[in-house]
């Protein structure tokens, strides 16, 4: 039976199996050094609802995913962001992962979080597909092994880890330059880039953007060779299919294009000194100025000095030992594409350090369809990643002791960013201390359906508390801090409520929240008289005289101002 097995897996699949293994410990290891093992434990949310931002809505979303019914689009989300809704990829929190979590979700603790898990995914893989990359170029099992670790020991990884947890899969750029490598040698799956495009939509659409180019240069090699034009037909037409048949079931269509549009553009930029500028994140090497209003952090793409010491290197012997016209076929695209995406990532607004080099004014329509991808900063990742493998490859080749140089590339990457990885490391399990303490809040969330947020023109962090408290009660909210959103609709349904809180109409089981100092003065001068205004724990809140919490035997005299 061992033997009949043996040989209907391919030696090549073997291969492939037992490098897996191998990153998988490795994974683990760089994992437990990088992070602790305390992000692993799944019932550990408190540490994500204390971090909030991106981390926060990330875990939001699955958590008002996990307890809605399921829906089509798959993706759908309606009691956040009531009564428009929302949806799964609009919330960051990896569909992959949500929906794998979903199916299983009465085994599953009340409180669970993937993102710890989700990053160990992410160094794994990471691992594993610099190490498919680097085995294309030898066969040291070692050598691919010390390779991959720098390739996890990049800061532009390291950065995005659990901050913006769906970013953190990097690695879908490393199995793009991998089929690169493997079409240029004729070796490549044909449904390969069909695969990759389905799993990236479950992931983020910013790397279903830095992927198109890629497979450019993948079919560039392909129909270059084989000349079969409707062939180009059919795979351009597979992907596409992929892609909207993807987006549908996830409801990213959902928003029209005038949504799916954020200002930012030429703001979340890259910077020409992207590459050696550490922004803060150094233990050797001091910050390089940026554009003077901010937002080039999203364009953050800094080398690490395990890779500023290789590279140079790697340049001069293979310009030296390696470089041969019959290699431009390969070169040239690359290089052609590389460049298209530096220069997008610049944006129109391009700078070296604080110094702007041109401003190019843009026609409002081609604003409209670049602005759907405002962080353009982000698009450099795949440039970043051909140089480090440029260096890794060719050290490999041209080195003849290759793995001590290796090594030390590694000792001055951890050295160089230790500042990075000890602020991402957890040492203990997390601990949040919601701001809610009032029993007001629980009496309410017993006795009501809804919670309204008024002005809903911004999203201030003092609304992570009621959206965490909206969640585990199962309550309602209308507004949120979402990727995109239909912003339109929740203004009008915003400011019709207000319009009836004006007119005296209030619903009976809803908890009024303002925010904002003009609605604050507005609410004590307009809504004193028709409803309960009171003030629990720092936040104004308004609540129908009817509401159910007014029998609930909770003391609301020193809340509300009530006898």
């Amino acid at each position: 039976m061992s033997a009949h097995l043996n040989r209907k897996i391919s030696p090549r699949l073997l291969r492939i199996l037992l490098v897996f293994a191998i990153c998988f410990v490795c994974g683990l290891v760089w994992y437990f050094f990088l992070y602790g093992r305390y992000p692993l434990y799944t019932s550990n949310v408190n540490w994500i609802y204390a971090t909030g931002g991106d981390t926060l809505k990330a875990q939001l979303g699955w958590e008002w995913f996990r307890q809605e019914p399921w829906h089509f689009p798959i993706g759908r989300i309606e009691t956040y962001g009531y009564p428009v809704g929302t949806s799964l990829s609009f919330m960051d929190s990896i569909p992959l992962m949500a929906i794998l979590a979903k199916l299983v979700s009465p085994l599953l603790e009340a409180k669970f979080q993937y993102l710890g898990a989700w990053e160990l995914l992410s160094l794994v893989m990471q691992m594993f597909f610099g190490m498919l990359v680097l085995g294309e170029f030898t066969s040291s099992y070692l050598k691919r092994i010390l390779g991959a670790s720098l390739l996890v020991l990049s800061p532009v990884l390291l950065n995005r880890a659990f901050f913006h947890a769906s970013l953190s899969a990097q690695w879908i750029l490393l199995a793009a330059i991998w089929f690169i490598i493997l079409e240029y040698r004729q070796k490549l799956w044909r449904w390969s880039w069909v695969a990759i495009f389905a799993i990236t939509m479950l992931i983020h659409l910013y790397f279903v953007a830095m992927l198109v180019p890629l497979w450019g240069i993948s079919l560039f090699f392909r129909y270059r060779r084989e000349k079969r034009y409707w062939r180009l037909a059919v795979d351009v037409l597979s992907v596409a299919g992929v892609i909207l048949v993807m987006g549908y079931c996830l409801g990213l269509f959902g928003l029209s294009l005038n949504n799916l549009q954020e200002s930012g553009f030429g703001y979340y930029s890259w910077n020409l000194n992207g590459f050696l500028n550490p922004i803060n994140n150094s233990a050797v090497i001091n910050a390089i100025s940026t554009n003077p209003d901010g937002g080039q952090y999203e364009g953050f793409s800094y080398l690490g000095l395990g890779n500023l010491f290789l590279i140079p290197i790697a340049l001069i012997l293979f310009l030296q030992k390696d470089y041969s016209k019959k290699q431009l076929p390969f070169i040239l695209p690359v290089l052609i594409i590389s460049v298209l995406l530096a220069w997008f990532s610049m944006s129109n607004k391009a700078f070296l350090n604080s110094q702007l080099l041109y401003n190019i004014h843009l026609p409002d329509q081609i604003l409209k369809v670049v602005s759907m991808f405002r962080s353009s900063g982000r698009f450099i990742w795949p440039v970043y990643y051909f140089v480090i493998l440029f260096g890794l490859i060719s050290s490999i080749r041209n080195i003849r002791y290759t793995t001590p140089i290796l090594i030390l590339g590694i000792i001055l990457q951890l050295i160089d960013i230790q500042p990075m990885y000890s602020s991402k490391k957890q040492n203990a399990f997390g601990v949040y201390q919601s701001p809610l303490q009032s029993d007001f809040w629980q009496a309410a969330a017993n006795v009501n359906a809804h919670v309204i947020v008024l002005p809903t023109t911004d999203t201030p962090a003092s609304l992570n508390a009621i959206s965490i408290y909206a969640r585990q009660n199962n309550l309602t909210l209308n507004w949120g801090y979402f990727s995109r959103a239909d912003e339109n609709l929740i203004e009008d349904y915003s400011r019709h409520t207000w319009e009836d809180l004006q007119a005296g109409k209030s619903d009976p089981q809803t908890i009024y929240i303002f925010w904002e100092p003009e609605f604050l003065e507005m609410v004590d001068e307009t809504l004193d008289e028709s409803m309960l205004v009171c003030t629990v724990d720092g936040y104004k809140i308004a609540i129908s005289k009817d509401n159910p919490v007014n029998q609930s035997g909770i003391d609301l005299s020193n809340l509300c101002g009530v006898p």
